[in-house]
């Protein structure tokens, strides 16, 4: 094994590691009481839903986006290039990310029709908590995506090759949603294949960062459950 591969090796395994202990750490943190105990503190009895979603909203961006970023491009790889992350690549991908978005908003509409979540309090529907609740998710799921679709998928493809990265990549994503219950671990399954074959063949992350970014806003939309999600 020449010196290269060996290098190659130590930090692919370093990265897979950190993918974890990133993960575990908001996970953790944003379950924490902390968070409750400081809404509980600082903000009306009308606020404090709202509050402590922002609040572990951010977290996770910081947590899965940008501290992982930071680190990733001074120890791993010094280019985000390949991320896909440009006003042109949007351009390009236009179509797609439209078309998906309105799949999953029919998707969704059928299901509420269905199956209609419980009727939330008034306060909780209003244009202002919605639309915090929208930059909650923005902001999130961008740094999410870019942790699970962008540094873990594209080293894996780099290391592993095309299927092997998808299969991994996969197999991580609906295992962390076991804990939200069946319905949404096989929903991960689906959704992450999409995503990762996008990614891969289109060669940006903005498809998967939109398509759970419509996914997330119409659901709330809908008032179906998205407050456990990971």
């Amino acid at each position: 094994m020449d010196h290269q591969q060996h290098l190659a090796e130590i930090k692919f395994s370093v990265l897979m590691w950190s993918v974890m202990v990133f993960f575990y750490l908001y996970y953790y943190t944003t379950h924490a009481r902390f968070f409750l105990k400081i809404a509980e503190k600082n903000c009306s009895p009308q606020l404090q839903n709202t509050a402590l979603f922002l609040a572990k909203k951010l977290t996770g961006a910081l947590l899965l986006g940008i501290i992982p970023g930071i680190l990733y491009y001074l120890l791993i790889r010094p280019d985000f290039s390949e991320f896909g992350l440009t006003f042109s690549d949007f351009k390009t991908n236009l179509l797609p990310i439209g078309i998906l978005s309105l799949i999953i908003f029919s998707i969704l509409f059928i299901y509420q029709k269905f199956y209609p979540a419980e009727e939330l309090l008034q306060a909780e529907k209003s244009f202002s908590t919605r639309f915090v609740h929208a930059m909650g998710w923005i902001f999130y799921l961008t740094g999410y995506e870019f942790f699970f679709r962008g540094i873990l998928l594209v080293e894996c493809y780099h290391f592993l090759g095309f299927w092997p990265a998808i299969a991994v990549n996969i197999a991580i994503y609906s295992a962390i949603h076991m804990v939200n219950g069946k319905a949404q671990t096989i929903g991960s399954m689906i959704f992450g294949f999409v995503a990762c074959y996008f990614t891969l063949t289109r060669g940006t992350i903005l498809i998967p960062i939109f398509m759970h970014i419509a996914l997330s806003i119409f659901a709330d939309y809908f008032n179906l459950s998205q407050k456990n999600q990971i």
